[in-house]
């Protein structure tokens, strides 16, 4: 069995927890089925209509600019992460809610489980995109990118996706909730406006010079 498939095989069994979670958050708190219901499907219906996008059009979007996957292996592995990610993302507040509602932990604990673990789960996932950027990303003929150039903005991107999920993890960990969430939701935005930037502004041409 290849890692790729592997891989893929392993993000169907994590999508699964949430659902096996939510299930039994129905049978114990009833009254926000709606809410649980919601958390299991959301996942699934995600990851076929990824799927469904990814054989119709074969390219993704990075920074504003269809961008070719340089191996459709890629671009299975990207999706088999950010599924596995999006399941730890939901599964952790669903578990502590069930820990709650089973009087496994106080409801205070599992506030903050639920709120700060998440988030930093969240800015790991930017941190392995970011280290996976440069690998992904491709100069394009038609563009008459000069490699290098690409290149080097490609590595700049990653480690501001790198910086960005860092700063986020640890301002989750380290500040109060009330502040981590206006701070963290900024440095978020940033680390996603910045590499758009960067990729618009050289398809503009006014980064490095084309090769012709």
């Amino acid at each position: 069995m290849t890692p790729t498939r592997t891989l893929s095989r392993f993000a169907l069994a994590m999508m699964a927890l949430p659902v096996v979670l939510g299930a039994l958050l129905c049978f114990v708190r009833p009254a926000a089925a709606w809410l649980w219901i919601f958390a299991m499907l959301i996942l699934p219906a995600s990851w076929l209509g990824i799927r469904e996008a990814v054989k119709a059009v074969g390219k993704t979007t990075a920074g504003g600019m269809m961008i070719p996957v340089e191996d459709p292996v890629d671009a299975r592995k990207a999706i088999s992460f950010a599924m596995v990610f999006a399941s730890l993302v939901i599964a952790i507040p669903l578990a502590a809610r069930l820990a709650d509602a089973l009087g496994l932990i106080d409801p205070s604990l599992a506030d903050a489980i639920a709120t700060r673990w998440t988030n930093v789960v969240a800015g790991g996932y930017f941190v392995l995109r970011g280290n996976r950027l440069p690998k992904i990303l491709t100069p394009l003929s038609d563009l008459r990118c000069a490699p290098a150039t690409m290149l080097t903005l490609q590595r700049g991107a990653g480690w501001i996706f790198i910086l960005a999920g860092l700063a986020y993890a640890v301002l989750w960990l380290a500040l109060p909730v009330r502040l981590a969430e206006p701070i963290g939701a900024a440095v978020i935005v940033a680390g996603i406006l910045a590499p758009s930037a960067l990729l618009r502004a050289y398809a503009k041409g006014r980064l490095g010079k084309p090769s012709h």
